[in-house]
């Protein structure tokens, strides 16, 4: 009897523990709103429980012994709370695997589940920090929270898991020291920590020895780690390291040679600011078993030796300093990249590179010669590219043998002669780019025809031909039309004739045929491309009984679906609008200015008249103020106006003796206190004194007219952030830190402040109000620290200080003037104007950057304007600053920032009909064709320009002579003076083409590669050495 009431008893158990698991699964159940596939919601169903009481047929859940042991829901799009606190009851739970889904919540309670062994919740939108309950898991093998937005830092816990091997935790927004995490991991396998906001220095010593000796994948990259790769402790002895990838950090200082950790299959530093030269012993046969080898994006010098590794097979050094010839051997190397480099000498010598390579990539180096015409062995080659050299000759029949080539890029180079009919007979070949050369005669293409068809040579695979910049003559042959999966067609500026053939692919994306002879009528099915894929040139094109305009603007496009407005009704609208806003704002600027002044004078002298006046720095990172042009010029070309900074304190952190004037820039505050006595220009106090200096009596071009009231605090005791280990920096030297004001914006008030270390750094002070709030205001300028480009000014940190008002953005400061005091100076001048070749290089670098930021990076700068483009000596270098603020602005501060841009004429059209516009990419290009115009004349972006139709702004100013053949007359004189070769107008015509290219309507305008190719041939065909 007794027997039977412990079975009795033991089964009652068993039941309520049964029931219990139960029971959370149903309660689980109702915080999903999302089952695409059913599985769930349409299984989990309370009427259906097997004889032991666990869950029958329930999708995803396993069961032992009348528990629930797995929870695996993987991949099914499940939208909705995941409740850990509902499943802590599962006692036996030993697999929770719920991986790419909607999900989210947070973890809190994770350590109340003791029997977990895999923890899988990547790809969803848990939240939160990880709870120091992560300690209870201490048989717990997979830990997997990548993909999620989890924050915070870690918590000690880590080290009770003695049985963790492996560990993801990226793409999250961690932060905090690496080192507090990898010091706690005993016997952990893989480790992956990659995009987060990780800081600290890589020191693995003593403490680390379990973790160096059982870690074989170790990824830490695109975090913001700093300091030199295993400085402190040299090299520790991997036992077992397969892979290590530190890439998209900001490490600094030598490579290691690694050569004695014979397990290492990948290394990938990439994306940081290594300098010294190659390690010969990544590169030359030994023991080690490197098959993958990343150094992209460093600051690398000296020559590329011969490389005899036959175990590496893909080599990535582009992007550096890397000098001398190329390689005589790559080993066995399968794909090698050395573009972007400084490398030179003869193309010839890549005919010993073997039988093994499959892709080989050169541009933009300085290479000279002629392409191999020589048997080789590239019976792999698969890709080819060698675009931005500098290579001469004609194209060698060899060059369409290779029978796996797919990718041949040759653009912007010096080639010469005829295209190859054997290019368009390929069959494997896909992407064929000969742009920016001198290729002349017709496009070889009447071969096709003799062909039964071309599916039956196999020749459907070009997806990509640009045969534009050249000199190709001729028809275009009706047999383009045969490639029926040809994706983009880019035949511009050449000297084709005749008609546009018909049956061109429907599915066409891009298509270009401007700058060409072509007559005839447009086929229907090339009809939706916009005005630009056919002007401008091709005067005779009709679009069915019409011809079309030549001009590149949408304001003509004669699309029948589109009513038309008659050109003098259009210029009566547009002087009428643009001659009431001129009205309207000179009267606010009156306004401003009659009391500004008035509050200046009576107040100014009271305060700070006899303490020394503040200097201004070279440059400032904001320019909101411009400079105005004082009536009496003989006694200075640039004047400036003081306003006294409003503070709640007597004193300020940055006052330590100097003027609180903010003296409003002069453009980009281009002079020293010591330059101002070689150059003729007043004092900040002889101007606030000075009735010559009266705004009545000067224009004042300007951006803002609100007076920033900062309120200076005694001592900085907030959180200073810091992104490079170069800089040591505490917030309490900051407070010390002798500073100037040398500019002021939308943004706030930017100051150059001198360390003690004598380091010289550019605070922004932002506007109280405009920021915002700190858990996304951190993520997003940490984002914007990360980010590293020779043409930026590189954040360098932030602090957040107690109050509203206490938030600062630092950057080193630059000493440069900007590009717009380099344009607008007037006589006399102290500084020679820019010549074409270096407003070109201007251009070039601002492209190359904003192409960067869009297609590397995926953001807009947002607030691009001539102002915010710094010019260093002596290349005059540009250096854009001010990049992507608006992602760290509330919307009220990104609004007065798109109001700024449209006073000062940056901003586009399509912003005027939306309610909350915003920066995009489409928006930086034309802000570029903007400045494009102001490098071509000379002009300001917001000046108002005499037209024969009245006064009209700078892109429609330019815009309409272009359309009436007068572009010579908007071309900067001090360009022409300085030299009227018949080249020197080509080289502005050329450009104009692309400005007025980028301030086309949005859907319209190019992209900023487009853009920065298109220089690219500028530079090419004016025949001068790189160096662009």
């Amino acid at each position: 009897m007794q027997r039977f009431s412990s079975v009795i008893l033991l089964f009652l158990v068993v039941t309520a523990l049964a029931q219990s698991d139960f029971e959370a699964l149903l309660e689980l159940k109702k915080g999903i709103e999302k089952d695409p596939s059913g599985k769930v919601l349409d299984s989990w169903d309370s009427k259906s429980l097997a004889s032991d009481g666990c869950p029958r047929n329930w999708f995803g859940i396993t069961c032992n012994e009348g528990h629930v042991t797995a929870i695996t829901l993987n991949g099914l799009g499940l939208v909705g709370n995941f409740s850990f606190p509902v499943i802590v009851g599962l006692k036996l739970l030993r697999n929770l695997s719920i991986s790419s889904n909607q999900l989210t919540g947070t973890i809190s309670n994770i350590g109340s589940i003791r029997s977990l062994q895999f923890l899988d919740l990547s790809v969803n939108a848990f939240h939160g920090v990880i709870p120091s309950g992560i300690a209870n898991l201490k048989d717990l093998v997979l830990l997997n929270l990548s993909s999620n937005s989890f924050d915070g830092t870690f918590p000690s816990g880590f080290s009770n898991l003695k049985r963790l091997k492996y560990l993801d935790l990226r793409s999250n927004v961690f932060s905090g020291d690496i080192m507090k995490l990898l010091s706690q991991l005993q016997s952990v396998v893989h480790v992956d920590l990659s995009s987060n906001q990780l800081s600290g220095s890589l020191d693995l010593g003593l403490g680390t020895s379990h973790f160096i000796s059982s870690i074989q994948y170790l990824n830490i990259s695109q975090n913001l780690l700093v300091g030199e790769l295993f400085a402190h402790d040299g090299m520790p002895y991997f036992d077992s390291l397969e892979v290590l990838d530190a890439s998209n950090n900001l490490l600094v200082g030598t490579i290691p040679s690694f050569n004695f950790i014979v397990s290492l299959r990948i290394l990938r530093l990439g994306s940081n600011r290594l300098s010294g030269s190659l390690p010969e012993a990544l590169l030359q046969e030994s023991s080690m078993i490197l098959s993958e080898l990343d150094l992209s994006l460093n600051q690398l010098e000296g020559p590329v030796g011969s490389i005899t590794s036959t175990t590496l097979k893909k080599l990535n050094i582009s992007s550096n300093k890397l000098s001398g010839s190329l390689p005589f051997r790559i080993g066995h190397c399968a794909v090698i990249d050395l573009s972007n480099n400084l490398l030179s000498g003869d193309l010839s010598r890549i005919q010993g590179w073997g039988n093994y390579v499959e892709v080989i990539e050169l541009s933009s180096n300085s290479l000279t010669g002629t392409l191999p015409d020589k048997t080789s062995e590239f019976l792999r080659l698969t890709a080819f590219k060698v675009c931005n050299n500098s290579l001469q000759g004609v194209l060698p029949s060899i060059l369409a043998t290779y029978p796996e080539l797919k990718i041949i890029d040759l653009s912007v180079n010096r080639l010469n002669g005829s295209l190859l009919p054997s290019f368009f007979m390929s069959t494997k070949l896909t992407d064929l780019n000969l742009s920016g050369n001198n290729f002349t005669g017709s496009i070889p293409l009447q071969d096709i025809k003799n062909l039964p068809s071309v599916s039956s040579a196999g020749n459907l695979s070009l997806l990509t031909l640009d045969l534009s910049h050249n000199s190709l003559t001729g028809n275009l042959p009706p047999e383009i039309a045969k490639f029926h999966n040809l994706e983009i067609l880019n035949l511009s500026d050449n000297k084709l004739e005749g008609s546009i053939p018909d049956g061109l692919p429907n599915e066409l994306k891009g298509f270009n045929v401007s700058l060409n002879n072509f007559s005839g009528a447009i086929p229907n099915n090339l009809r939706g491309f916009p005005d630009s894929s056919f002007h401008p040139g091709n005067s005779l094109l009709k679009f069915g009984s019409f011809p079309l305009s030549p001009k590149g603007s949408s304001d003509l496009n004669l699309k029948p679906h589109r009513s038309q407005i008659k050109p003098v009704t259009r210029i009566i609208l547009i002087v009428g609008l643009v001659g009431g806003t001129a009205i309207i704002a000179l009267v606010c600027v009156m306004i401003y200015y009659r009391n500004n002044w008035q509050e200046t004078r009576s107040e100014g002298l009271k305060r700070n008249v006899g303490k020394e006046t503040v200097c201004q720095g070279e440059y400032s990172l904001s320019h909101t103020s411009v400079p105005y042009r004082s009536k009496d010029t003989s006694s200075s070309s640039f004047s400036f106006r003081q306003e006294l900074l409003s503070s709640s304190k007597k004193s300020s952190a940055f006052d330590h003796g100097n003027s609180s004037f903010i003296l409003n820039d002069p453009k980009c505050l281009g002079h020293l206190e010591s330059t101002r006595r070689d150059e003729g220009l007043a004092s900040p106090m002889s101007i606030l004194s000075s009735s010559n200096a009266s705004p009545s009596k000067a224009e004042f071009p300007f951006e803002s007219s609100s007076a920033l009231k900062v309120r200076s605090p005694d001592k900085l005791a907030g959180d200073l952030h810091l992104f490079d280990g170069s800089l040591a920096l505490t917030a309490d030297e900051l407070s010390r830190a002798p500073a100037e004001v040398i500019g002021r914006s939308c943004h706030g008030t930017l100051y150059k402040a001198t360390l003690d270390s004598g380091n010289v750094l550019a605070i922004k002070w932002l506007k109280e109000g405009i920021a915002k709030g700190k858990k996304e205001f951190a993520r997003e300028v940490k984002k914007l620290g990360y980010i590293k480009h020779p043409n930026l000014v590189s954040l360098q940190g932030y602090y957040w200080g107690p109050k509203e008002h206490e938030k600062l953005i630092i950057s080193n400061y630059v000493n440069a003037r900007c590009l717009a005091f380099y344009l607008q100076e007037t006589e006399p001048r102290k500084l020679p104007p820019l010549s074409l070749d270096e407003r070109l290089r201007v251009a070039i670098d601002v492209a190359r950057c904003l192409s960067y930021l869009h297609n590397e990076r995926a953001i807009p700068h947002g607030n691009l304007k001539s102002t915010n483009i710094l010019l260093e000596t002596p290349n005059l270098t540009a250096r854009l600053t001010d990049y992507s603020l608006h992602r760290i602005l509330t919307s009220a501060g990104t609004a007065e920032q798109v109001l700024n841009a449209g006073a000062l004429g940056y901003r586009p059209p399509e912003f005027a009909s939306s309610s909350k516009p915003c920066p995009s990419l489409k928006s930086d290009v034309y802000a570029f064709g903007v400045i494009l115009m102001e490098l071509l004349t000379g002009k300001s972006s917001g000046e108002i320009v005499s037209g024969s139709t009245g006064m009209v702004d700078l892109t429609d100013w330019v815009r309409l002579l272009a359309s009436e053949n007068r572009a010579d007359d908007c071309f900067d004189p001090m360009i022409l003076e300085r030299d009227n070769m018949e080249q020197t107008h080509r080289t502005l015509d050329a450009m104009l083409q692309v400005a007025l290219r980028c301030i086309l309507p949005a859907q319209e305008r190019p992209d900023m590669k487009s853009v920065y190719e298109d220089l690219s041939v500028i530079v090419l065909q004016k025949g001068k050495q790189k160096g662009f």
